[in-house]
């Protein structure tokens, strides 16, 4: 005959749940790292002059 039995460690819920709370943690601060990168790069977005505009087309046209 074969006897078997659950740990108390795998049985206990708290222990196994201790993992997903630290996903959501990270998953947090990855959310708030891409709100912060996000806001950096809609900085960067520029509107060029027209002088700049002209000078591209100028270059197209010409080759």
């Amino acid at each position: 005959m074969t006897k078997t039995s659950t740990s108390k460690q795998s049985a206990n819920l708290q222990n196994n749940m201790s993992p997903l709370v630290t996903d959501m943690e990270s998953d947090a601060d990855l959310d708030l790292f891409y709100d912060q990168l996000k806001s950096k790069l809609n900085a960067l977005i520029v509107s060029p002059q027209d002088e700049t505009i002209d000078r591209i087309l100028a270059y197209s046209k010409s080759k």
